[in-house]
């Protein structure tokens, strides 16, 4: 009788998911969090936009702030790039990498293009 009872309370418990949030309760409580988690990335997102070319003042610490979230790959923070993507369903290395590349393609270089002005054969 006594190893019924410590198998059964040992035992894991098995309920379905709609059992587990039940009518949505949990779900209308997180719904906050994960507004203010879209929230955080979107604004990561736009300062990358509006601040790329910034080359001073608040835009460009903006814009740096942005990238070095993204590019921080701790988990220690809650509100951190790979926490906020994987609460909300988003691989936090495939959106770190589209990010990043993004940005090498889209920045603007900080010196115009460089020209030889070497004298050619031909001269």
């Amino acid at each position: 009788m006594y190893d019924d009872f410590l198998a059964r309370i040992l035992e894991p418990d098995t309920c379905l998911p709609a059992q587990f949030w039940g009518n949505r309760g949990l779900s209308r409580q997180l719904e906050g969090e994960k507004r203010l988690m879209i929230a955080i990335l979107k604004d990561a997102v736009e300062c990358l936009e509006k601040y790329r070319g910034a080359r001073n003042g608040s835009g460009r610490e903006l814009y740096e702030n942005a990238l070095e979230w993204i590019e921080d790959k701790g988990t220690e923070w809650l509100f951190s790039f790979d926490n906020i993507c994987g609460l909300l369903g988003f691989d936090p290395d495939y959106m770190r990498e589209f990010l990043l590349k993004r940005e090498q393609r889209l920045a603007r270089p900080s010196r115009g293009k460089l020209y030889s002005f070497t004298a050619s054969a031909a001269d």
